[in-house]
């Protein structure tokens, strides 16, 4: 059996500088790093075994004209820092960000595990028309990698509206799946968990990053006040249906405690 892992996830509740909200200045990618570098701290600080920031968080805020100079090669400083964190909070760290690769530019998702070790990159397969338009490149292919808490799919944002991605994950065997988004994607990632029997964890650019169990249910989420998240879950639970077994259930209560 497999010891229960503790998941984190993150929002950012980082403003844009247009209608609405309306801010007053344009977000600082600076500052937004450093918040997004500080909840894995938070994280860690709650023994978490799994933390997830956004898709390309340091940019978020801003328009998709900054996404070239936001990029980085893969040994630049924002991976190197990303990097350091996970290995000195003990943590499996997911992280969006921009990357330049072979002379182009992808939206990536990055995982490293506890030692700070590159566990693997999935490049967006579908980008958005503003993505584009800055220089994103599109991916063409399912990232599903292993962990010491169990194999994790990463997906990003548009992502969710193709099938085919997400039935590829459950294909390449994910036990979580870390969608990292700009938006909040809405009831169809528990559909998704529901569906094909994996964890499904949002972080997100804006306010409501979830946690949602394997048969559909949030269990927690971030707010417009808390921007990091954690619940503990259990990979080797399993759901048995009551039709034609309700005689049976008091009998397992007794057997099972609180286990059941």
């Amino acid at each position: 059996m497999r010891k229960p892992a503790r998941i984190a996830t993150t929002s950012l509740a980082t403003l844009e500088p247009f209608a609405p909200p309306y801010n007053l200045s344009e977000p600082d990618p600076a500052e937004t790093f450093a918040r997004g570098l500080a909840l894995v701290d938070a994280a860690g600080a709650q023994q978490a075994d799994l933390v997830c920031l956004p898709e390309p968080f340091a940019s978020a805020g801003l328009s998709s004209a900054r996404i070239a100079d936001m990029a980085e090669p893969i040994d630049g400083p924002s991976f190197a820092a990303l990097s350091e964190r996970a290995r000195a909070n003990r943590v499996n760290l997911v992280a969006g960000a921009f990357l330049k690769r072979a002379g182009a530019i992808e939206n990536v998702s990055v995982l490293f595990d506890r030692d700070g070790r590159l566990v693997g990159i999935y490049s967006k397969r579908h980008p958005t028309e503003g993505e584009i338009d800055g220089g994103v490149t599109p991916g063409n292919a399912v990232g599903v990698f292993d962990t010491d808490i169990g194999r994790i799919g990463l997906a990003i944002c548009f992502d969710l509206n193709w099938r085919d991605l997400w039935a590829g994950m459950k294909a390449e065997g994910s036990d979580i799946v870390a969608w990292i988004s700009a938006y909040e994607g809405g009831f169809p990632l528990q559909a998704y968990a529901c569906l094909h029997d994996f964890v499904v964890v949002s972080a997100v650019q804006s306010y409501t990053g979830k946690i949602i169990d394997r048969s559909g249910k949030v269990l927690t989420s971030t707010s417009r006040w808390g921007r990091l998240a954690s619940a503990v879950v259990d990979l080797d639970q399993r759901w048995f249906h009551t039709d034609g077994q309700a005689d049976k259930l008091l009998a397992i209560q007794t057997r099972y405690g609180d286990r059941l």
